[in-house]
């Protein structure tokens, strides 16, 4: 939901002053949530990573020891793995996207705030300060849902391919 630029403008002082904290405390919680989301996503492509570094070396080292199911198990489970893992990259460890931290100048100086006759400015630019960290929430938000929806959908695909695997091998053999 987007505001209009001049939402908060009747916002008396002490509404204001509660909902900067707010703002604040909303800020803070979304990034946090957004960092885990992060570590999440960093600690489930260790293990990836771990565990196509296993079965391949298995495979290298006992390909002749082991039945072809097993092998074209192990294979699947690499390559699930590994769009597992792209998709960690891909999507959350090197994501760009970074909503703006601060208020850019052209949006507190707008045409509402230079026409203004009143005398308290500085409580105008504030009151477009919290419109535009409003903004600012909202995209965090936006890419906290991102992070969680790609991270889910890669720990979903990380743990069903062994699964799927594994069922699909108990019934040919």
């Amino acid at each position: 939901m987007s505001l209009p630029d001049d939402y908060f403008l009747d916002t008396d002082d002490e509404m204001l002053e509660y909902l900067e904290d707010q703002a604040k405390q909303s800020i803070a919680e979304i990034q946090k949530s957004n960092e885990q989301n992060r570590e999440k996503a960093y600690r489930l492509l260790n293990y990836l990573i771990a565990g196509i570094g296993a079965v391949t070396l298995i495979l290298l080292n006992h390909i002749e020891k082991l039945h072809i199911y097993f092998i074209l198990a192990s294979i699947i489970c690499i390559a699930g793995w590994s769009i597992s893992a792209v998709m960690l990259l891909h999507y959350i460890i090197l994501s760009k996207k970074r909503p703006l931290t601060t208020n850019m100048p052209q949006n507190l100086y707008n045409d509402t705030f230079k026409s203004s006759q009143d005398k308290n400015k500085l409580g105008i630019l504030r009151r477009y300060e919290l419109h535009n960290a409003n903004q600012y929430i909202i995209q965090l938000l936006h890419l906290n849902n991102e992070y969680r929806r790609h991270t889910d959908k890669a720990i979903m695909l990380s743990f069903s391919i062994p699964v799927a695997t594994a069922l699909i091998v108990g019934i040919s053999a």
